[in-house]
C-alpha cells in the first residue's frame, strides 16, 4: 500500500523536521528537564509551554 502525501502535508513534515533540527535537538532547557524530572515531563513541557513545541504540535495537527 502506497501512501501519497499532499503538498501541504509534505511541507508540514519539512517544517517539523527543520524546527526539530534547529531548536529542539540542542535545547538546553529540554535536556535539563529530561535529566531532572524525566522524559515525560520534558515532553509535556515542550508541547504545552515551549513556543517551538506549540508550533510543531500545530503542524502535526495539520497532518491528521
Amino acid at each position: 500500500m502506497t501512501s501519497i502525501l499532499t503538498y501541504s502535508e509534505r511541507e508540514a513534515i519539512k517544517a517539523i523536521d527543520h524546527l526539530t533540527n534547529t531548536y529542539c535537538n540542542k535545547c538546553l532547557l529540554k535536556h535539563h528537564i529530561n535529566k531532572t524530572q524525566g522524559k515525560t515531563h520534558a515532553h509535556h513541557f515542550c508541547i504545552s509551554e515551549c513556543s517551538v513545541g506549540k508550533e510543531i504540535k500545530q503542524l502535526g495537527n495539520e497532518l491528521q
